[in-house]
Order: C-alpha cells, then sequence, then structure tokens
C-alpha cells in the first residue's frame, strides 16, 4: 500500500489516484484537521471530500502529523474525544500521530532548544514544528520515559498526568476511548464496509449513519459544550458514549446528548 501527501485542495485529491494503476492508493487527507470545528462545515466537507474521490476510491483521514498543529490543541480536550469518534467512525483509512492518543497538546519550545530549521532561518512566521514534535509522553519518569538522556526537545509540562502508563489505568481516559473505538470497529462491519449516509446536522451537532448488508448505525457527536436534543425519532441501542459511561442502553427519543459528548447507536428497525 502506498501512502503520500499531496498538494492541493479538495476537488484535486481525487486526481492523485489515478486510474487504471493508482498512483497512491492513500493520498493523506487533512480535511479533518483543516476544517472549522463546527457541524456545519464539517458535514459540508466530508461530503465534498467523499464526492471528489473516485466511486472505488478507498477515503482516509488524517488528525495529526509531524507538521501539522495538534488536534487537542486545535479543538480542546473535551472535543478531543469526539474527534476520535468522528475518525473512527468514518469510512476509510484513521491516521493519527503519535501522542494523539493520549490528547498530547503543542508545547511551548524555548529559543535556546529551537530545531526546525523552517523556525531558525524564517522565524516568527508560525512556521515552527518543533510544539508538536515533542517525545512521546510514556510515563511519569525522567524525560517522560522517552530516553534516559536529555531529549532533543523538551517534553509538556503535563507529562506526569498525560502518559501511556497512566491513561492506561484510567479506563475512562481519552487512550481507553481510542481503544472502545477500535474494538468495535473491528467487530462491527457496518463501521468498515458500510456506506456513509448524511444526516442534516443542526444545533451544532453532526450525524451521519453507516449502513452495511441491512444493518445500521448513527453516530451523534455534539461539537458544543451544551446539552442537545436530537429531534429525530430514534429506535436502537447505544453502543458507546465518548464519555465512557453509557453502553448497551436504550437510545430514547429524544436522544440527549451531553456537552461535547458523541455516541454510536445500533439502530432498530423501528429507524430505518
Amino acid at each position: 500500500m502506498l501512502a503520500g501527501e499531496v498538494q492541493g485542495k479538495t476537488d484535486r485529491i481525487g486526481h492523485f489516484y489515478g486510474s487504471e494503476r493508482p498512483r497512491l492508493h492513500l493520498p493523506l487527507n487533512f480535511l479533518l484537521l483543516d476544517s472549522p470545528w463546527d457541524a456545519l462545515s464539517l458535514q459540508a466537507n466530508i461530503d465534498a471530500y467523499l464526492n471528489a474521490i473516485p466511486d472505488k476510491a478507498w477515503p482516509d483521514w488524517v488528525i495529526g502529523g509531524h507538521d501539522k498543529r495538534r488536534a487537542a490543541s486545535k479543538v480542546g480536550q473535551a472535543q478531543a474525544r469526539v474527534l476520535a469518534m468522528l475518525l473512527l467512525t468514518l469510512p476509510g483509512t484513521p491516521f493519527l500521530f503519535a501522542g494523539d492518543e493520549l490528547g498530547m497538546e503543542q508545547v511551548p519550545i524555548p529559543k535556546d532548544r529551537i530545531q526546525d530549521p523552517f523556525e531558525k532561518l524564517v522565524g516568527g512566521y508560525g512556521l515552527n514544528r518543533d510544539p508538536q514534535r515533542t517525545p512521546m509522553q510514556w510515563d511519569q519518569s525522567h524525560a517522560a520515559g522517552f530516553t534516559t538522556g536529555v531529549p532533543w526537545l523538551p517534553v509538556a509540562d503535563d507529562f506526569g498526568d498525560r502518559n501511556v502508563a497512566r491513561l492506561q489505568k484510567e479506563t475512562r481516559s481519552i487512550l481507553w476511548l481510542y481503544r472502545r473505538l477500535i474494538e468495535l470497529r473491528a467487530t462491527e462491519p457496518t463501521l468498515t464496509a458500510g456506506r456513509y449516509v448524511p444526516i442534516r446536522s443542526e444545533h451544532g451537532v453532526l450525524s451521519y449513519k453507516r449502513v452495511w448488508d441491512g444493518h445500521e448505525m448513527m453516530i451523534a457527536l455534539n461539537l458544543t459544550a451544551d446539552p442537545r436534543r436530537l429531534r429525530r425519532e430514534i429506535a436502537g441501542t447505544i453502543r458507546l458514549s465518548t464519555n465512557l459511561d453509557t453502553a448497551d442502553l436504550a437510545a430514547e427519543t429524544p436522544l440527549l446528548l451531553r456537552g461535547n459528548e458523541g455516541v454510536i447507536v445500533t439502530l432498530g428497525r423501528g429507524d430505518r
């Protein structure tokens, strides 16, 4: 499989798949990072991307990279959990950068620690990529467990709380959310092979369905900090909440989403 970073707007990305023999199997799609973080913008841009790629092309979604601002710094810690659910329930292959599963954010870099040649040559233009390239935070030990020596960049001040060892023990952490989402995705063909069906987004809630072989799952993501009620009739079972405190409960109408909450609902026949 060949994945690669390409240049140009969304309407050009389909060209990089090629025709008889693909130039790239997965031209990397940074739409989720580049789009304004609101329901209407995301829905419009997701639809535009899926319509721009060839019919038999496999989509992909990238939420981090060595030269991209950390997603958690863009959307905040609460919405980073919603982003995780979005990433792992859209059709196609998800890509994340080491530490995104911990909610790692941009790290301020002192002038005497700058390594990025862009920033050294042309400073002050926001080109410094060091803030997202800081060491992976493994535990609470020296240098976050990344090295016994001096790391090339400083670790984040919050590494004592935001590290793999600690978040593994907190079963409602963002790391556990990623695990639960990956597990659900691996066991539900609807989330991997299912067709994407948008639902009109309103009141800051991004909604869509995945449909496969007579099965339907609905994803509803509250992109606001305030509670929201879904107006549409729903019959089904909540499979997962981004809060990791609601699972396998009946989805009642109207469905209440707490602030910064996303849910995955397996729909019953009453909602088809």
